[in-house]
């Protein structure tokens, strides 16, 4: 399969992958879960989806392709890119459009627009000779940034990107 069809595949793919994440917590609540999967609907802890749902398929990838592609690179690039994305877009639609109420259509059309954009960095950054460096470089990524979003969960700053306005917490809201 070429990689043009493949990185259409990808698009749907981590869209149903995300879905699937966004729920893991709500069906297995506890410490584990809570540091890879969001544990409220806060703009911040869906960042959590994103990187899981990209480092899923890079790791797909990776399996795919052998060695032949820098997937875990291109993998950590697109999904930091999307979550920028879902950030500057949808952050500013949330408060000042929607009024802090929640919209799945339109929640659903940004993030699919933003992972079809990070797929198509995504493929460009595949069409690069193999770097093993990079590679390297993006598991520390993908542990770094997995870290942060964990911190973050147990202590969310005061700020609105953190705060779940249907419950009314932020983080774990204990």
């Amino acid at each position: 399969m070429n990689l043009k069809k493949w990185k259409i595949i990808s698009v749907f793919g981590i869209f149903l992958t995300s879905s699937l994440l966004h729920f893991i917590y709500t069906w297995f609540p506890n410490f584990f879960t809570s540091l890879f999967f969001p544990v409220n609907e806060s703009i911040w802890e869906h960042n959590k989806i994103i990187i899981g749902s990209f480092l899923i398929w890079a790791i797909l990838e990776k399996i795919i392709f052998k060695k032949e592609r820098n997937t875990l690179f291109a993998g950590l690039i697109s999904s930091l890119f999307c979550a920028f994305i879902v950030m500057l877009v949808f952050t500013p639609v949330f408060y000042l459009i929607l009024k802090t109420k929640d919209n799945i259509i339109v929640t659903f059309i940004i993030f699919f627009i933003a992972i079809s954009i990070s797929e198509v960095i995504n493929y460009f950054l595949l069409k690069q000779d193999a770097n093993p460096k990079l590679e390297k470089i993006a598991i520390i990524g993908f542990i770094l940034v997995t870290i942060l979003n964990a911190y973050l969960t147990y202590n969310p700053l005061d700020l609105g990107i953190f705060y779940d306005y249907g419950k009314k917490v932020y983080g774990l809201g204990n």
